[in-house]
């Protein structure tokens, strides 16, 4: 099923697609398209095995959806919610994903082989300006590719899981390998910290975060985070600047002292919070003082003052909690689940007044697919 989104005149009175929110349905052979704000599911989208994730253009109306198990890439008109191009070809499990900045390349990393070889790399598509679909345009093996980002100098770094490093390439179809910076043991997910400039990197193999300057090429701070560090989030609050990254293995919240770390301080990592459950993602309030963490072992969600450093609470969501995930204005948080087909919709309006205690489930938004775990929308949350 498909329903057409809205479609509304911009300042120019060219017609352009409202973009919905992607709900990857991590157990269901496709994705759904859904407006959150109403609750309405527009259209189921897609078809694969294990929907993995979706990037937005930046100027069209049109996202990318990456499947691992099929190993296939679909280009998704979000004004018809269909799909226009399903590429075939693009090497066995591929796990990470980029635009580049200028959006003419998608990339993207394998964990296995790339097309016609025997290897894992990266994958160069270059993007037709007009409709949004790709073609082949070049390709590099490397070794297993595990996370990928644009950086903030506009190359390409690659997380090498067996390498402890991060390659950085020429953002285009040649490329070329810029440099080689070690990092911990099994880099993974990557992120961007613009106004410094940096990288952060998680390993997964430890308890570190990496910050890593592209321009020196070199590995500015180390953080210490829980065992396996996965996800990042950024509070910018009142007197603050705080980097939040949530552990898989151990009980432990890492909150960083972003300013420190962009320093080169020995030690950044300003508390580790002992939250009672092992984590996934984190999203933070618009203005700094709160996060809302989810859990892989219970069926609540936690939340965090930043001000103080302490938990303030948890809400009852049932099933195992995934990935979270604020609206613009911090009044509602949309919280995945792997073991319910829905979003929980939690009225986070009380924290504008310091009443954490007051957020509660408001509605739940249901007709998802299996195991609804990943929340991506155009603006560019996490």
């Amino acid at each position: 099923m498909t329903t057409n989104t809205t479609i509304e005149p911009d300042e120019d009175g060219e017609r352009t697609a409202k973009r919905p929110t992607i709900i990857k349905n991590a157990a269901s052979s496709y994705f759904t398209a859904l407006d959150p704000e109403s609750g309405q599911v527009l259209g189921e989208v897609g078809s694969g095995q294990y929907p993995h994730t979706a990037l937005f253009h930046p100027d069209l109306p049109v996202a990318y959806l990456l499947y691992i198990s099929s190993a296939h890439l679909e280009v998704l008109d979000l004004a018809s919610l269909e799909t226009i191009q399903r590429v075939e070809q693009v090497g066995m499990t591929p796990i990470g994903s980029a635009l580049g900045s200028n959006a003419e390349y998608l990339f993207v990393g394998t964990a296995i082989d790339l097309p016609g070889t025997d290897d894992p790399g990266v994958l160069t598509l270059s993007i037709d300006g007009d409709d949004g679909t790709v073609e082949h345009a070049g390709q590099r093996t490397l070794s297993r590719c595990s996370g990928m980002r644009v950086g903030p100098d506009g190359d390409l770094y690659v997380a090498q899981k067996r390498e402890r490093e991060v390659l950085a390439l020429s953002a285009d179809d040649e490329l070329a390998v810029r440099d080689r910076i070690p990092t911990g043991e099994e880099p993974h997910d990557m992120y961007v910290l613009a106004e410094d400039g940096l990288l952060v990197v998680n390993n997964s193999g430890e308890s570190l975060a990496t910050f890593i300057d592209p321009e020196a090429g070199t590995v500015r701070a180390e953080a210490e985070t829980g065992r396996n560090p996965h996800g990042f989030a950024v509070a910018d609050g009142p007197d603050y600047r705080y980097g939040l990254v949530p552990a898989r293995d151990e009980e432990r919240f890492a909150v960083i002292d972003l300013d420190a770390a962009a320093a080169g301080a020995e030690a950044p990592t300003e508390a580790l919070l002992d939250v009672g459950t092992t984590t996934g993602f984190a999203g933070t309030t618009p203005d700094g003082r709160y996060a809302v963490i989810d859990s892989y072992d219970e069926p609540f969600v936690t939340i965090l003052g930043l001000t103080e450093l302490t938990v303030e609470g948890r809400v009852e969501i049932g099933g195992e909690p995934l990935h979270v995930v604020f609206s613009d204005d911090g009044e509602e948080c949309y919280v995945g689940n792997m073991d319910r087909n829905e979003l929980a919709v939690l009225d986070t309006s009380p924290l504008a007044d310091g009443r954490p205690e007051d957020v509660a489930v408001a509605r739940r938004i249901g007709g998802l697919g299996e195991k609804p775990s990943g929340i991506f929308q155009p603006e560019g949350h996490s």
